[in-house]
């Protein structure tokens, strides 16, 4: 187990229960090929309060806590090395605290957090909660849930953004074209177009359903304002769907390499930040979802930024600074 940080690292969080899945594996060894990245795996061991022994209720001790933390790290860590080789450090990091907490306080120093998602039953994510969901919430870099079972498609396919509204467009946009262009895939920018039934009938007497879908691709295109130049060298697609967002979203993961999607911008420093719709499309996607910060860190007006995150430079860090 080393303790030396990885510099600009994929922090890849290794759970207490099952075995990480060869899809994770794939993804996060895949990912720091492409961006350039080291990968360090963290384990949080819980602070255990008990007797002079250190032992839970239930009898395990803390000790055994440690040894079995440090066996999932190393089994893990093995795994990515044999398939990473040399070509970018690996490091192990145990740390002693909650989980949600010890991967929001590493993220600050990691370029991309990797998570795999758990199924978790009714009781048992009442009784837990979502690490993901907490994580994705507060992190301080951008976040990546695979779903357990996931495995690279064979084919290539769209990395899908969800873009809601022009106030997060950029931070969702720019971090799929930095990541498209790394990994040589296109981009579809979808938007979700929706009304309770209650006000379908009387809207539709109005205006036809096809008139509103096509007022909302023109309302895309204007929301996320990018450049000919740049739909010319990562081939951009603008989708427009009627239906319930958390179920279209869900859908698209189907078809899509990846589904990016923004956090809420907070107004207030407790609570959720995602909102039920990013809720349910964690816990439900079928491919690897990204949650990233609703806003950039850097201003992408000008032409040398373009090429920056084009030629992948700038995908290594993900133009945030959360």
């Amino acid at each position: 187990m080393s303790s030396v940080d990885t510099e600009a690292a994929v922090l890849l969080g290794v759970g207490g229960r099952d075995r990480l899945s060869d899809g994770t594996i794939a993804f996060v060894v895949e990912t720091a090929e492409r961006l350039g990245l080291g990968v360090e795996l963290v384990h949080a061991v819980p602070a255990v309060l008990g007797g002079p022994t250190g032992a839970w209720e239930v009898g395990i001790a803390f000790g055994q806590l440690v040894s079995e933390g440090e066996a999932r790290l190393e089994e893990a860590a093995t795994r990515v090395r044999s398939r990473l080789g040399s070509k970018q450090p690996v490091t192990t990091q145990l740390v002693r605290g909650g989980a949600v907490g010890t991967l929001v306080d590493r993220s600050r120093s990691a370029q991309l957090v990797v998570l795999e998602r758990r199924h978790l039953g009714r009781w048992e994510r009442l009784a837990e909660g979502s690490i993901t969901a907490g994580v994705a919430a507060r992190a301080h870099a951008p976040v990546v849930s695979v779903p357990r079972g996931w495995r690279p498609p064979q084919q290539p396919r769209p990395i899908t953004v969800a873009v809601e509204d022009a106030a997060r467009a950029d931070a969702e946009v720019w971090t799929a074209l930095g990541l498209a262009a790394a990994e040589d895939l296109p981009v579809q920018i979808l938007r979700v177009v929706y009304l309770p039934e209650a006000y379908q009938e009387i809207l539709r007497r109005e205006t036809p359903e096809q008139d509103l879908l096509r007022l909302a691709h023109d309302e895309l295109v204007r929301d996320t304002n990018l450049p000919d130049s740049i739909c010319d060298r990562v081939p951009c697609t603008f989708t427009v769907r009627w239906g319930r967002p958390a179920e279209v979203l869900v859908d698209a993961s189907a078809a899509s390499s990846m589904l990016v999607v923004a956090r809420r911008d907070p107004r207030l420093p407790f609570g959720s930040h995602l909102g039920p719709i990013v809720r349910h499309v964690l816990d439900h996607a079928t491919c690897p979802v990204m949650v990233v910060e609703p806003r950039l860190a850097e201003d992408l007006t000008a032409a040398e930024s373009f090429d920056d995150v084009l030629s992948g430079r700038a995908a290594a860090r993900l133009v945030f600074e959360f």
